[in-house]
């Protein structure tokens, strides 16, 4: 064959492999694009992370791994489970987001202790995508405050006794100062939720408590008297520490109705968070 005809034919096979590559990476390009834009991730790597949250939780659920314990640190889970350091720090994020987690930056991670961060994050998202009202909200509030304090009634110890008194005598010197009265107000309730002995329903206000926390500050600067609030309150605690489910339930709902109407005269609470 002519030298010519060699050098013809070597650029010409060069060409197709040019074009051919030219294809493949536009090709390449096009697909993580729209990869990208539909945030496509890969299935075996979203089932990996699945499969890491899933080992975490059957650690927790046999008692391997409890609240307050320390998890290994990500070299070392990533070694344990043979999977790679980004999966497991994919997961472990995703768990920190849940409230399953508590990671502390340049620390350790720890299993959460607290029940109702577990549900703050998730009540946060419900309220957001379904356009939940603060009425409705304080609806779901007034339910489970009324069996609260029921509950309180019945198993208060000495203990929470004494901190919803301690509550309501720092609410009344107070009583001139709403951000104050606000603090103290807020203890006594959150007294009253620990002396229920319910872990669940606690929690479940804790996180309603974490939504409405603004709708609280204007609804007791709203009061035009505080200290009806405080006489509100001290019949609540008067019925707990009697050990009337009946009263102290009654009482509560009296107490929540009143700012329950205060709250429906604010026509933004109509609409959602």
């Amino acid at each position: 064959m002519a030298e010519n005809d060699i050098k013809s034919k070597h650029n010409e096979e060069n060409s197709i492999i040019k074009a051919d590559t030219f294809a493949y990476t536009n090709s390449d390009k096009v697909t993580k694009n729209i990869a990208k834009e539909l945030n496509i991730q890969p299935i075996e790597k979203l089932v990996l992370i699945d499969q890491i949250i899933e080992t975490i939780g059957r650690l927790i659920a046999e008692g391997s791994l409890k609240p307050g314990d320390a998890l290994p640190g990500g070299n070392d889970l990533s070694e344990m489970l043979k999977v790679s350091n980004t999966s497991v720090r994919q997961a472990l994020k995703a768990l920190d987001v849940l409230g399953v987690l508590e990671i502390k930056p340049g620390s350790k991670t720890y299993l959460n202790k607290s029940l109702s961060k577990l549900l703050i994050n998730p009540m946060k998202f419900m309220t957001l995508l379904h356009n939940v009202s603060i009425i409705e909200l304080f609806a779901t509030r007034k339910v489970i405050e009324v069996a609260l304090a029921r509950l309180a009634a019945e198993n208060a110890s000495e203990e929470d006794l004494e901190k919803m008194r301690v509550a309501l005598q720092e609410s009344k010197k107070n009583i001139n100062s709403t951000k104050n009265y606000l603090i103290y107000e807020m203890d006594f309730h959150d007294a009253i939720f620990k002396a229920s002995n319910n872990r669940i329903l606690t929690a479940f206000m804790a996180s309603i408590n974490n939504l409405l926390i603004e709708v609280r500050e204007k609804t007791v600067i709203a009061y035009v008297d505080l200290a009806d609030s405080l006489v509100q309150h001290i019949e609540i605690f008067n019925a707990i520490k009697s050990r009337h489910p009946d009263k102290a339930g009654k009482a509560m709902l009296e107490h929540l109705s009143k700012i329950e109407s205060i709250i429906n005269r604010i026509p933004d609470y109509n609409s959602g968070i």
